[in-house]
C-alpha cells in the first residue's frame, strides 16, 4: 500500500478534492435538517415566526455552491416552509407566508446571480492562469532551445575560428614556401642574365658568330621571361598573405594614365582615347594602381587585332568611381568571365596561352590590388566584339582640384 501511494502522488490530492466537493452538500443537508427540526419544535410550541429566518441559511448555501440547482432547491424548501406554516398556524398566516416565500425566492435569485458571476470570473481567472502557465512553459522551452542553440552557435563559431586560423597558417606557410622557392629560383637566373647580356652586348669582342648571338639572345629572352613569371608568382603570394598594404597618395588620374599609355608604347599599336577628366585626383597607391591599369591596358592591346581601338572613360555613382577600359578585341566567353580573376586561369587557355605566351596571373593580381583599395574589377564582354573592364574605386578616397 505504501509503495502504491508513493508511486501515485495524485491519490491524496484527489481524495482532498472529493472531500472539498461534498462539503457544501453536507452543509446544505445539515442546515436544512436543523431548520426543519427547529421549525417543527417552534410550531409545536405555538411560536410561528421564530423558525422562518433559519431557512435563509440552507437557501444561501445552496445558491452559492450550486447556483441554479440551488435556486430550484430554494423553491422546494420555500414550499415546504409554507406547508409547515399553514399546517400548524392555519390559513390566517397565508399572506405572511407568501410574503416570506417571495423573500426566500428574491434572496435565492440574487445569491444565484452573484454566484454565477463569481463562478464566471473564477473560471476566467482559471483559464487565464492556465494560459499563463502554458505560456510560461512555452517560454521555458524556448529558453532551453535558445540556450542549446546558443551553445551550438558558440561551438560552431569556435570551430570556424579554429578552421580560419588553420587556413591562415596554411596560407602563411604556402607564402613562405613560395618566397623561399622564388628566391632560390631567381638566384641562379640573375648571373645567367648578366653573362648573357655581357656576351650579346659585344659579340665581336668575344668572337661570336651571328648564329651564336641569336641563340644567346633567345636564351636571354627566355630566362628573362622565366624571371618575370617567378616575380608574378611571388607578387601573388605576397598579396594573398596580406603582406602588401596600399600607401595612399594623390594621383592626377588623366596624366597618370597617359604615362602608362606611353610606357606601353601603345601609340604605335592602337588608337587610345583618354576621356578621364584632367582635374580628377584619386587617392590611391600609385605603384599598385600603375600595375592594375598597365595589366588592363596591355591586355586590351595584346588580345586584339588591327585596327585596335581603346577608350578610357569614367563615371561616378553611389559613392564609387568607375574607371572603364573598352576595347574592340577578341572578347571573352561568358562562362570564362568570372574565372579570369582566378590565378592561372586563361579564357580559351589552349589557344591564348600558346599564342600570347600568357600564364594567367596579371588580372588576379590586379583584382587583389584593387580590393586592397576597397574596390573591385568587373568585366563585360562579347566574343568577337570586345570587352569592357571597369575598376571600381570608392569615391570617398577621391577629390577634385
Amino acid at each position: 500500500m505504501t509503495g502504491e501511494r508513493a508511486s501515485n502522488p495524485e491519490i491524496p490530492v484527489r481524495i482532498k478534492r472529493d472531500a472539498h466537493e461534498y462539503l457544501p452538500l453536507l452543509l446544505v443537508a445539515v442546515t436544512t435538517a436543523l431548520s426543519f427540526i427547529i421549525g417543527f419544535l417552534a410550531l409545536a410550541s405555538g411560536v410561528y415566526f421564530i423558525f422562518q429566518n433559519l431557512f435563509y441559511i440552507p437557501i444561501v448555501i445552496a445558491c452559492i455552491y450550486y447556483t441554479r440547482k440551488g435556486l430550484l432547491f430554494s423553491v422546494i424548501i420555500s414550499g415546504s416552509y409554507l406547508g409547515m406554516l399553514l399546517l400548524y398556524a392555519g390559513t390566517g398566516y397565508l399572506t405572511e407566508g407568501l410574503i416570506r416565500v417571495l423573500l426566500f425566492a428574491a434572496i435565492a435569485f440574487i445569491v444565484t446571480l452573484l454566484a454565477e458571476k463569481s463562478q464566471g470570473i473564477e473560471e476566467k481567472l482559471e483559464r487565464m492562469n492556465e494560459e499563463l502557465v502554458d505560456s510560461n512553459n512555452i517560454l521555458l522551452d524556448m529558453n532551453e532551445r535558445l540556450a542549446r542553440t546558443e551553445e551550438e552557435i558558440r561551438s560552431q563559431f569556435e570551430e570556424l575560428v579554429s578552421t580560419q586560423q588553420a587556413l591562415k597558417d596554411e596560407v602563411e606557410r604556402k607564402s613562405d614556401f613560395v618566397m623561399i622557392a622564388s628566391h632560390e629560383l631567381r638566384t641562379p637566373l640573375q648571373p645567367a642574365l648578366g653573362y648573357l647580356s655581357l656576351l650579346t652586348s659585344d659579340p665581336h669582342g668575344f668572337g661570336l658568330s651571328g648564329e651564336v648571338v641569336d641563340l644567346l639572345t633567345h636564351c636571354q629572352k627566355n630566362i628573362d621571361q622565366e624571371r618575370k613569371i617567378i616575380d608574378r608568382v611571388l607578387e601573388l603570394s605576397l598579396v594573398d598573405s596580406g603582406k602588401i598594404s596600399p600607401v595612399y597618395d594623390a594621383i592626377l588620374l588623366h596624366s597618370f594614365l597617359k604615362d602608362i599609355i606611353d610606357a606601353c608604347g601603345s601609340g604605335l599599336d592602337a588608337e587610345i582615347k583618354n576621356d578621364i577628366p584632367r582635374e580628377l585626383i584619386v587617392q590611391g597607391d600609385p605603384s599598385l594602381l600603375y600595375q592594375v591599369f598597365m595589366v588592363i591596358l596591355s591586355n586590351a592591346i595584346r588580345f586584339n587585332e588591327p585596327p585596335r581601338e581603346i577608350s578610357i572613360f569614367y563615371e561616378a555613382c553611389d559613392g564609387t568611381h568607375f574607371i572603364s577600359f573598352r576595347d574592340n578585341g577578341i572578347g571573352i566567353p561568358l562562362q570564362a568571365q568570372e574565372k579570369i580573376f582566378e590565378p592561372f586561369h586563361i579564357a580559351d587557355h589552349d589557344r591564348l596561352s600558346r599564342q600570347y605566351n600568357r600564364l594567367g596571373l596579371g588580372l588576379p593580381i590586379a583584382q587583389r590590388y584593387v580590393q586592397l583599395h576597397g574596390g573591385r574589377i568587373t568585366v563585360e564582354s562579347t566574343p568577337g566584339e570586345g570587352s569592357t573592364f571597369t575598376v571600381w574605386l570608392p569615391e570617398k578616397q577621391a577629390v577634385t582640384e
